[in-house]
């Protein structure tokens, strides 16, 4: 179509040339049809059989509206080349390609368009493509361009129903998105979040999901768990190289996908676990468990926790063989305030970790200050609490301030109560495991509390038994608490070397029951109350 001003009377004689071809010319500036061809009303199936429609606005002849299409492009057509696009008509329901171009008459600026109707095969391939769009647009998360979290919770149902040999699972957070978004601008969090996901993709491909503003999940379905460990180690080593962000992450292997969603919390309390060492690195005004952490490491280094000792008695011989690291907080008057009154607080806030491991530098400076001064030294006792203990690296870092300390980790008692029973199988299998491996040892604490005691106790090996100071309480009085008891001392002694301890001995009476029951271990007030570390100097460990 030339661009040269024509005679309107001209332009009907060059449709009629182009009898194959739908025709219709519409007035860009008011949008009024000017002119249609049979062909064209064939076409859209309009009923027009006369030139009524002429004058008529084209967005309600065409597409049935009372005012302009959001889609219009009549501000992109030029004189010089044919605009394609392809347009829903809803008189026939069906897309149709259309092609424009402009040129003038008589001051008026006039939209020349042929209409193009699909073959068969054309119609397949654009309901393919409509269908590939569709589930982009309902499956894919539009920034970062991996499957969104409709699409992993529909995976994750079909997870229930397939026969999966094995599953890993990886939870990935960034760590101060918010801050990024507040100091930089959004678009520094895009990039951030585009980057991330490139990075996901490039080593657990498509299986890769962006779950929230700042998390990701990536699923390995059939993969051996030294090729997925390899694949995290791999994931975790790209991140690392990174200046701009830091992503905790959290990752769980099972061989096999029963509670499915239960295995996919574990995976996101440990990358929570691993999240909550973070806290202390980030702007303290862009994130409250950042703020939270950054005063609880505050009233730590003014010395408002105190770690007191418990010593561990042998019942055969009344001599002491360890004791139990148990902390204190003291408030702004100087009052001391027991444990029930504030590791509840920061267990629900994630915050406990650096209690944990506050207590654990304090028990190695006191050993280490203990050999130096020519005391006694002896395994002492530590309690760790799950979210410690699950967060990457714990096992690394808790090493590392044995070695700073110049104490060997054998000396080191690591607790654990029944709450440790909620895992799954393979993750504290593991996480024993590589306890044992890095030299300390494991306790059982409040053994007798829940049914899934006995059931942690099959799993897996643990050093020493601590019943509950509920049984110690009935043991005088209560047969089948001492039925209890002695049955659970001989199943101890059968597993081979794991030591058995009676937790709240508070008379003579409740000793000789122990002592014949068996029982090789004991504390409580009989022996001592929790002493702060110069009193206990004195009187266990100065020679």
């Amino acid at each position: 179509m030339s661009s040269k001003m024509m005679g309107f009377d001209e332009f009907p004689q060059i449709a009629r040339t182009e009898t194959a071809r739908a025709i219709y010319l519409i007035d860009v500036d008011t949008c009024e049809i000017v002119y249609m061809n049979k062909s064209a009303k064939d076409m859209l199936q309009l009923a027009y059989e006369d030139d009524s429609y002429c004058g008529k606005k084209c967005y309600t002849v065409l597409q049935g509206l009372n005012s302009k299409c959001r889609f219009c492009r009549n501000n992109l057509l030029t004189t010089e080349r044919m605009f394609v696009e392809e347009i829903y008509q809803p008189s026939v329901q069906r897309y149709l390609q259309v092609k424009s171009i402009l040129f003038n008459y008589m001051g008026r600026r006039l939209r020349f368009e042929i209409l193009y109707n699909f073959k068969e095969e054309e119609l397949e391939q654009q309901k393919k493509y409509l269908d590939q769009k569709l589930e982009q647009i309902r499956w894919v998360d539009n920034l970062t361009g991996l499957y969104n979290r409709e699409k992993y919770s529909s995976l994750l149902k079909d997870i229930e129903i397939k026969k999966i040999r094995h599953i890993g699972i990886v939870d990935m957070d960034i760590n101060g998105l918010r801050n990024i978004n507040a100091t930089k601008g959004y678009h520094s969090g895009d990039r951030v979040l585009i980057r991330i996901a490139a990075l996901i993709k490039s080593v657990f491909g498509v299986n890769s999901f962006r779950v929230g503003s700042d998390e990701f999940v990536s699923l390995a379905l059939n993969m051996d768990k030294a090729d997925f460990e390899a694949k995290v180690a791999a994931l975790k080593a790209k991140f690392s190289a990174e200046t701009d962000f830091r992503v905790s992450v959290g990752s769980l292997w099972s061989d096999n996908c029963r509670d499915i969603y239960k295995k996919v919390s574990q995976a996101n309390a440990v990358m929570e676990a691993t999240k909550s060492f973070g806290y202390k690195n980030l702007t303290a005004d862009y994130n409250h468990k950042a703020e939270s952490a950054h005063r609880l490491l505050a009233e730590i280094a003014e010395g408002r926790f105190k770690v007191y000792l418990q010593p561990k008695i042998n019942l055969q011989t009344g001599l002491i063989e360890g004791a139990e690291a148990l902390v204190r907080k003291i408030d702004d008057q100087g009052v001391i305030i027991a444990p029930d009154n504030f590791i509840p607080g920061y267990e629900e806030n994630g915050l406990i970790n650096y209690i944990d491991i506050f207590v654990l530098k304090a028990v190695c400076r006191m050993l280490k200050d203990w050999r130096e001064r020519g005391g006694r030294v002896f395994k002492m006792s530590v309690n760790v609490s799950r979210v410690t203990l699950i967060a990457e690296d714990t096992i690394k870092n808790s090493v590392a301030i044995c070695k700073k300390y110049g104490i060997d980790p054998c000396l080191i008692d690591v607790e654990i109560t029944e709450s440790f029973g909620l895992l799954e199988k393979e993750l504290l299998v593991d996480l024993i495991k590589r306890m044992h491996e890095a030299g300390f040892s494991i306790s059982m604490d409040d053994f007798g509390t829940s049914f899934s005691n006995l059931e942690l106790l099959s799993q897996v090996h643990f050093d020493t038994v601590k019943f509950d100071k509920s049984l110690t309480d009935s043991i005088v009085d209560n047969p089948k608490t001492q039925i209890l008891f002695k049955a659970a001392v001989s199943m101890c002694r059968e597993f081979g070397d794991t030591l058995t301890l009676a937790e709240g001995i508070e008379n003579k009476e409740q000793l000789k029951v122990l002592q014949k029951l068996g029982c090789q271990l004991g504390q409580g007030y009989y022996f001592a109350r929790p002493l702060p570390e110069d009193e206990f100097w004195e009187r266990y460990v100065k020679k």
